[in-house]
């Protein structure tokens, strides 16, 4: 979990620079649809990351790590990597077909959700 803590950090780094080159920077350029596409991205980047924070904190205060919550939080990763940069990626390369990632990293979002609740009911 130590891994994931970190990579969590640098997750949560990363939208707070994206955050604010996008408010400060790139956002007078850029259409309304795609102010709001950036916004949907930034959100969900940022509330994941706070998600793996607590997830990754409370895996290390386990005494036996637990593969599940291990998966559970990679299938968090892989979701902000997949759902919020392939929104991030399409606004500065205009290509057709660059959101179809975006299910995806949704898919493996909601996947992360279920495997926590697997945890859950695994734990009680």
């Amino acid at each position: 979990m130590k891994y994931i803590l970190c990579a969590t950090g640098l997750i949560g780094f990363l939208s707070v620079v994206l955050g604010a080159a996008g408010d400060h920077l790139l956002t007078e350029s850029w259409s309304a649809s795609m102010v709001e596409r950036f916004d949907v991205a930034l959100r969900y980047h940022q509330n994941y990351s706070i998600v793996l924070l607590v997830l990754s904190l409370y895996g290390l205060t386990r005494t036996i790590p637990s593969r599940i919550l291990m998966v559970a939080a990679c299938l968090f990763l892989l979701g902000i990597v997949i759902f919020c940069g392939s929104l991030y990626a399409s606004l500065h390369w205009p290509m057709a077909g660059l959101t179809l990632g975006t299910p995806v990293g949704g898919i493996s979002l909601m996947a992360g959700w279920l495997a926590l609740i697997l945890y859950g009911l695994r734990s009680a």
